[in-house]
C-alpha cells in the first residue's frame, strides 16, 4: 500500500510540476476530468500527463527486465544496463536514424534487435545460457558490449548537425516532448512484460536453487533462462526507443525489493514494475526542479541516483561474500 501511495504521489508531482502553468497538487484530478479550457488543463493534459505515462512505463518495463536478468543470472548486480543491453538497443536505433535504407523499419524493431544482439554477444562471452555463467566475466562482457555500443552511437555526434543534434537529445533521454502516441506501445509492452514475468515467476524462483534442482522439479533452465533474456531484451529495446537510453532502473528496483520484499518472484513482480515506475516518475520530478525553469535530462537523474546505488551493492556484495 504505502509503495503504490508513493507511486501515486509521484505521478501527480510530475503532472502538477513543470515550466508553465505549475497547478496544485489538489486541482490536478480536477484539471484531468474537467475540460474548462484553460492553459493549466492544456500543460496538465497535453504536455505533462504524456511525459508521466511514459516515464511510469518505462520503470515498469526497465524494473521487469531487470528482475529477470537477476533471476536467470542468479546475480543481484545484473541489469539491463550493466550487461550492455541497454546500449546495444541505442546502438540499434542509432543504425536505424543513420542508415537511409532502414529509416522504414520501426524504430522499436532495431531498438529490440540491438538489444537482443548485444545479450547473445553478452551472454555467448560469459559462457551461454546453459548453466556456466561465471559473474565477473558476465560484467566484464557487459561492459565491453555497453562501451562498444556506446562509442558508436558517440561517432553518429558528429555526423549532420540536425540528425546528431537529434541523437544527443535522445540518448540523455530528454522525454520533456513526449507524445501519446509514443506512450501508447509502451502500455503493449509493460502488460505484456507483466504477463510472462508472472507466468515465469515460478520458473525464476525454481533457478535460484540450482540447474540440478530445477530440473527435478520440472524447469528447464535453459528454456527459462531464453525467456528471461528474450524478455529482458524486448522490454529494454521498447523503452529505450520511446524515451532513450535509461540507466541503472533495473538495478536499483530489484535489488531493493528483493531486499525488503523477500526472494519470491510471485511477490517481486508487481512490486518491482510498481517500484520502477515510482522511481522513474520521482526521477522526472526531480529532472524538473534541479534547474528549474530549466530541465535535466531524465537520463542524468537516473544515472546520477544508479551509479551510486551500483558501487553500494558491488561493495555490500563483496562484504557478504
Amino acid at each position: 500500500m504505502l509503495l503504490a501511495a508513493a507511486v501515486l504521489l509521484a505521478a501527480l508531482l510530475s503532472l502538477a510540476i513543470g515550466q508553465r502553468s505549475d497547478v496544485g497538487l489538489a486541482n490536478v484530478l480536477q484539471l484531468l476530468l474537467v475540460d474548462d479550457g484553460s492553459l493549466a488543463r492544456s500543460a496538465v493534459v497535453d504536455l505533462r500527463l504524456p511525459r508521466t505515462l511514459i516515464a511510469a512505463l518505462i520503470g515498469i518495463n526497465l524494473g521487469l527486465a531487470g528482475l529477470a536478468l537477476q533471476a536467470i543470472t542468479r546475480n543481484p548486480l545484473a541489469s539491463e544496463s550493466v550487461l550492455g543491453i541497454n546500449q546495444g538497443a541505442a546502438l540499434g536505433v542509432a543504425v536505424g536514424l543513420v542508415v537511409p535504407s532502414l529509416l522504414v523499419v520501426n524504430l522499436d524493431v532495431m531498438a529490440i534487435i540491438g538489444a537482443v544482439v548485444a545479450g547473445i554477444v553478452t551472454f555467448s562471452i560469459a559462457g551461454g545460457l546453459g548453466g556456466r555463467l561465471d559473474s565477473m566475466r558476465l560484467i566484464l562482457a557487459g561492459v565491453t558490449v555497453g562501451a562498444f555500443s556506446f562509442a558508436f552511437v558517440r561517432f553518429t555526434f558528429t555526423l549532420e548537425d540536425n540528425l546528431s543534434r537529434l541523437i544527443l537529445s535522445w540518448t540523455s533521454a530528454d522525454i520533456s516532448s513526449s507524445r501519446f502516441d509514443q506512450a501508447l506501445p509502451l502500455v503493449f509492452w509493460a502488460f505484456g512484460g507483466l504477463v510472462v514475468s508472472m507466468l515465469m515467476a515460478h520458473s525464476f524462483n525454481i533457478l535460484a536453487l540450482g540447474d540440478g534442482a530445477s530440473q527435478g522439479l520440472g524447469v528447464d533452465p535453459r528454456r527459462a533462462r531464453f525467456t528471461g533474456a528474450m524478455l529482458a531484451a524486448v522490454l529494454t529495446g521498447a523503452s529505450v526507443a520511446a524515451a532513450g537510453p535509461v540507466m541503472f532502473v533495473g538495478l536499483v528496483m530489484p535489488h531493493l525489493c528483493r531486499l525488503w520484499f523477500g526472494p519470491n518472484h510471485r511477490v517481486l513482480v508487481p512490486v518491482v514494475a510498481l517500484g520502477g515506475a515510482g522511481l522513474v516518475l520521482f526521477a522526472d520530478v526531480i529532472s524538473k526542479l534541479v534547474r528549474f525553469p530549466y530541465e535535466t535530462p531524465l537520463g542524468v537523474v537516473c544515472a546520477l541516483i544508479g551509479a551510486p546505488y551500483f558501487l553500494y551493492a558491488t561493495l555490500r556484495a563483496r562484504n557478504m561474500a
